[in-house]
């Protein structure tokens, strides 16, 4: 027999931990994020390889071919603020199809190859559809078990998506076919990403208040969790429900988690969020380390052609590059638990930095390509990591926001910092990639001192 708390909780709430949902749904529901992260790495990949094509087909400056990542920018940081409202609204299942089908509208109109003012403002609706994406695909993940071991996963692939990419592009715009048709391509599996995504969401999933703390949670409010994710399911506003509450509340029943609190608690969770110091630290760190992964992807073709005289094949060492990501979040995962998450990337990031003056001051096409790939060895565990952390130091209150937030921001780096290399390559010359690369670096470094680490919850 249903007990009374549940009989007003809407039937669209559901969650991995009910019977209602079946192991092979939550696979589903799992694989779902691996296919909008996949389709975001090929996004952010692509741009690399077909810039000299841009270029070429408008006549225009490193400085204003750049303007494509101020659009992401835009994009990103519009994603990064209005995240946490929408998924408090909507839910996870409806924010993150909507940013499939969002992500889908920006390649219609890149198609066509429109005057390149139009380029940007494309850039910006495909920004802010793969921001929303990565916070709600970030979050579920951050659900599950093991979830640290399962960080490493999502985000290689991102890496796959990224290594691919480059193969593609430079196939495709070396044919001698108009670049902008290649987003044909990208429009084709953004389509098969939407309907993967409604098919495992059913466009109604939300996190539900009885999700269990991951792991190395265990001292975050139980209590203060199931109020703010309870939140985040569909609102009962009207007013029999209220009166259902009330009656409950004097009979002594437990108001169910699916009813509305006030939505003075809506803007308290937001406020919570923007004012956590940890979740700041992250978010720069993420806006900084996303930042150099991406110049480095989007320019070392660029760097390679013009100060290296690699040719045509310069293209396929950004392939080289992502792959180093993808590897090395798959594997890494044993080494940062031995090392510790937080020491880990002071490791990572010193042993990248020697690399970066390696391939500075080492004039050799070879020998830079593999280091290349080397430090996309060395970068690719940096995201999962961090993201790992934020799991186990923020309170349980803050996991939806919070880590949602911190994806979306963190990814105005792949805009803001690629169009900052782009101006200083005019300005000067494209080998200031490298010199770029090493500050990039040096500040995360940085900014990780005062990163959180496990064991201390975040206020």
């Amino acid at each position: 027999m249903d007990s009374p708390t549940s009989a007003t909780a809407p039937a669209a709430v559901k969650t991995d931990q009910t019977p209602a949902v079946s192991r092979r749904k939550a696979f589903v529901r799992e694989a779902s994020c691996h296919s909008s992260m996949l389709i975001a790495g090929w996004s952010d990949a692509s741009s690399g390889p077909l810039i000299p094509y841009i270029q070429a087909f408008y006549g225009i400056s490193y400085t204003v071919v750049s303007m494509l990542f101020v659009g992401q920018m835009v994009g990103f940081l519009s994603a990064g603020f209005l995240n946490g409202l929408v998924t408090e609204r909507w839910g996870l299942g409806k924010v993150i199809a909507m940013g499939g089908i969002i992500q889908t509208c920006g390649y219609i109109f890149l198609i066509p190859g429109f005057p390149f003012p139009v380029m940007p403002c494309c850039y910006a609706i495909i920004g802010f559809g793969m921001a929303l994406q990565d916070a709600q695909a970030n979050t579920y993940i951050a659900i599950l078990p093991n979830a640290d071991y399962k960080f490493g996963l999502l985000h290689a692939s991102y890496g796959l998506g990224a290594l691919v990419c480059p193969l593609a592009a430079t196939g495709f715009a070396s044919s001698g076919l108009k670049f902008s048709h290649f987003y044909g391509i990208s429009l084709g599996l953004s389509i098969v990403n939407v309907l993967v995504l409604l098919n495992a969401f059913r466009f109604s999933y939300r996190i539900d208040a009885v999700e269990p703390a991951p792991e190395g949670d265990g001292n975050s409010s139980d209590e203060e969790g199931a109020i703010e994710l309870g939140t985040m399911a569909a609102p009962v506003e009207t007013k029999a429900s209220a009166e259902g509450v009330e009656s409950q509340a004097q009979s002594g029943a437990t108001t169910p988690a699916s009813v509305k609190v006030l939505p003075k608690k809506q803007k308290s969770t937001l406020h919570a969020t923007l004012t956590n110091k940890t979740v700041w630290i992250c978010a720069i760190f993420i806006l900084f380390y996303v930042g150099s992964e991406v110049s480095m992807g989007g320019w070392i073709v660029t760097f390679l052609i013009e100060d290296r005289d690699g040719g045509a094949q310069a293209g396929y060492v950004a392939t080289g590059f992502w792959a180093g990501i993808t590897l090395g979040r798959a594997i890494s995962t044993p080494l940062n638990n031995f090392v510790g998450e937080k020491r880990v990337i002071f490791l990572y990031l010193a042993l990248a930095i020697c690399l970066e003056f390696a391939i500075w001051f080492a004039h050799d096409f070879i020998g830079n390509s593999v280091t290349v790939a080397l430090v996309g060895v060395l970068l690719g565990p940096l995201y999962p990591v961090v993201m790992s952390l934020c799991t186990k130091v923020l309170p349980r209150s803050l996991h939806a926001s919070g880590i949602g937030f911190i994806a979306a921001f963190g990814q105005a780096g792949s805009a803001i910092f690629p169009f900052i290399t782009g101006a200083l390559a005019q300005r000067f010359d494209p080998g200031v990639l490298q010199p770029v690369m090493i500050v990039l670096f040096v500040v995360q470094l940085g900014i990780w001192v005062f990163g959180p680490s496990v064991g201390k919850k975040a206020e």
